[in-house]
């Protein structure tokens, strides 16, 4: 991947004012993915909405980690039934 492509970890924590030791929990539990390169960990700048919503999860209404495991895993299956259901759709307009 290209550097433009990816976000400092400390400067993503600056910016949402976040403490280092809650990203690095997040990390350790695996709901957040992180790459190093020279010394210095970044996150993929694709994956900010998802982190995004695990801030919210975990500020706003005080999920945990095992609780935010399973929001993202149901919002995951919620959004490929959505799909499946527009390509059932235009499916089904073939047939009209």
């Amino acid at each position: 991947m290209d550097t433009q492509e990816l976000i400092i970890v400390e400067v993503f924590c600056e910016t949402y004012q976040i403490e280092m030791t809650l990203f690095q929990d997040l990390e350790e539990f695996g709901l957040i993915e992180t790459i190093t390169q020279n010394n210095t960990k970044y996150i993929y700048e694709n994956e900010l909405s998802k982190i995004q919503k695990i801030l919210r999860l975990q500020s706003d209404l005080n999920i945990n980690n095992e609780g935010i495991e399973v929001v993202l895993e149901l919002l995951n299956k919620i959004d490929n039934l959505h799909q499946e259901v527009r390509y059932l759709k235009n499916r089904l307009d073939l047939y009209e």
